[in-house]
């Protein structure tokens, strides 16, 4: 028991030596206290119903974007395996031909369908950061509303994720000549490759933050939730990084062989999930997040005295003086002179 105590107490001196591991250990907290492990498999569970007609659904659109932007199928393909790697494209992931295939009928009989199911994933989502930031319940709108701004915050999510793939594609092969120009030719892998990953962490920041901002819009420091956002964005980084290796890994396992590429996309689906969940709780325990969170409590246990009239209580004393001296007219001028004491102390705090 005294080994366990000292420990503790260990532990204690070590957080409040290094504001970092304080700030990690109120993470994980929050996390367990949250049940963000719960939460994370909620929102596996909505994202995996939801992966495929949301998948067709956007595979439909951009057949049809494609007409005017030849490349578009290429950058969709890019932002989705920059999510998911491996899922779309390649020997063993899913056949892109099928959702092209499929496009007319999506976007003619499926396409309430498609919206309704995948919307699912981001009303789960919703509800495990509205969790994490332990927001009050809001007045919910109805299903028509409802379902008209998800679906504006589900294309408002897809275009920052499109838009940041092609600003990364658009500056490597910039930086490319430019760099074959100043003399670095095989030199220049280490910097396309520092570069590549310098945008991915850039463009996977600003989707965290826009997952926080459009979903929970919690009463949290905007450099509190980039803060959070920029921890997302290097744990999903480090993510993709081993995600090769992770997938070799498990590709040979019988439950992965019997299952395919949809065991592979459920634990997939889990991590990142938990990876937004985690980022959420690093956002809400930040140091600026507790200060405003203690200000506002501070602020609604204030109770307000009542307002004084001031003007009203110096014609009381008027009209007294000018009555004579009485008892009377003694006690109404000390009952004001007492009520403007009152006030003046009141403005001075």
């Amino acid at each position: 028991m005294s080994f366990v105590s000292d420990l503790k107490d260990r532990v204690e001196r070590v957080r409040e030596r290094r504001p970092l591991v304080d700030h990690v250990v109120r993470m994980v907290e929050h996390f367990g206290n949250v049940n963000g492990s719960a939460l994370a498999a909620a929102v596996t569970y909505f994202a995996f119903l939801s992966f495929f007609p949301i998948l067709a659904l956007a595979f439909a659109v951009i057949g049809l974007v494609s007409r005017a932007y030849p490349n578009a199928d290429d950058d969709l393909v890019t932002a989705i395996n920059d999510v998911l790697p491996g899922i779309v494209g390649g020997k063993d992931g899913l056949d892109l031909a099928t959702f092209q295939n499929n496009a007319p009928g999506i976007l003619s009989v499926g396409l309430l369908l498609a919206l309704y199911s995948g919307l699912g994933w981001l009303s789960g989502m919703r509800t495990a950061l509205i969790a994490v930031f332990e927001e009050p319940e809001r007045e919910q709108p109805n299903f028509v509303v409802g379902k008209v701004r998800d679906m504006l915050a589900l294309l408002t999510l897809g275009s920052v994720l499109l838009v940041s793939v092609a600003v990364s594609g658009v500056a490597t092969k910039i930086a490319t000549p430019i760099l074959e120009l100043l003399g670095l030719g095989a030199g220049a892998k280490p910097l396309l490759w520092a570069l590549a990953l310098a945008l991915g962490l850039a463009a996977s920041t600003v989707l965290f933050f826009a997952f926080f901002r459009l979903l929970a819009s919690p009463n949290v420091p905007s450099r509190s939730l980039w803060s959070g956002a920029l921890l997302g964005a290097i744990v999903f980084e480090l993510l993709k990084q081993l995600s090769t290796v992770l997938l070799q890994a498990t590709r040979e396992q019988p439950a992965v062989q019997a299952f395919g590429i949809a065991l592979i996309l459920l634990v997939w689906i889990n991590y990142f999930s938990r990876v937004v969940v985690l980022a959420a709780a690093w956002a809400h325990t930040s140091p600026e997040a507790r200060a405003a969170r203690a200000a506002q409590l501070v602020a609604d246990q204030t109770v307000e005295g009542p307002r004084i009239d001031l003007a009203a209580a110096a014609d009381v004393v008027r009209t007294d003086s000018s009555a004579g001296s009485s008892p009377k007219a003694a006690f109404a001028a000390g009952a004001a002179s007492m009520l403007g004491l009152v006030a003046l102390v009141r403005r001075r705090r």
